[in-house]
């Protein structure tokens, strides 16, 4: 699986000379980062609001990883500009206007910093048993269960968080490694009991990142939903427009 994904991020990497990733320091990030640095100038560029728990992540993770990073700050100014522009198909939830609001800020940011391509982690969560709803159904109704979630979760996200995403990303050109079709395929034939393992999410995603070099203090981050660990969501909730 760690050959598969090297092989995600060089194709979405294929051709540029120096690539952003939208980064927090946590596990998906940090494995792309570290696939793309072998073979691009990388610049890690990390959203957050003064204080935020992703702050001190993404900066010792950038410096474990050997990538420059870009601190895109979240203000309620900057984040009031970014919802004036939401242009979405569909009306956005308050999930929607947080990722919108911070991966419209980090991709500015990526653009200023010279690059003109962003990789981006989504899918990871889906694919690998991320979020803690899908232990909960592990435990409470089996894999089965489990494995429909997260079946449902990556179709879900290819009609309608994949549109904000490349929406907000507009400056850029998103790629998204994870979504490649062998890694899917892969992914969804994996039994989940490879997945979610002893009580920990992305077990095997978190086995591939350590033998692909990625630091095993990245490599066993726990999950934190971007919008809450970046803080743009109480800038959301408290912005007046």
């Amino acid at each position: 699986m760690a050959e598969l994904i090297d092989q995600s991020v060089a194709a979405a990497v294929a051709g540029e000379t120096r690539v952003a990733v939208s980064f927090s320091g946590g596990l998906d990030s940090s494995v792309i980062a570290k696939c793309a640095a072998g073979r691009a100038e990388v610049v890690a560029v990390a959203g957050f609001s003064d204080g935020s728990g992703d702050e001190a992540r993404a900066k010792d993770a950038a410096t474990a990883l050997g990538v420059d990073l870009v601190a895109a700050r979240l203000t309620a100014e900057n984040v009031a500009d970014a919802l004036r522009e939401i242009d979405l198909p569909f009306e956005p939830t308050l999930m929607d206007k947080g990722l919108w609001c911070l991966y419209s800020i980090v991709s500015r940011s990526a653009r200023d910093a010279g690059a003109k391509v962003m990789l981006l982690g989504q899918l990871a969560d889906e694919l690998f048993g991320g979020y803690a709803k899908y232990a909960d159904a592990l435990k409470a109704r089996g894999s089965g269960a489990a494995a429909s979630m997260m079946s449902l979760d990556v179709q879900e996200y290819a009609a309608r968080g994949r549109i904000r995403d490349v929406r907000a990303c507009r400056l850029v050109q998103p790629r998204f490694p994870f979504e490649a079709k062998a890694l899917v395929d892969f992914a969804s034939g994996l039994p989940v009991s490879y997945k979610i393992r002893d009580g920990v999410r992305k077990a095997v995603l978190r086995e591939a990142a350590i033998a692909l070099g990625v630091p095993e203090a990245q490599a066993e981050a726990g999950k934190k939903a971007a919008q809450y660990s970046s803080g743009v969501q109480k800038l959301v909730v408290g912005s007046r427009f």
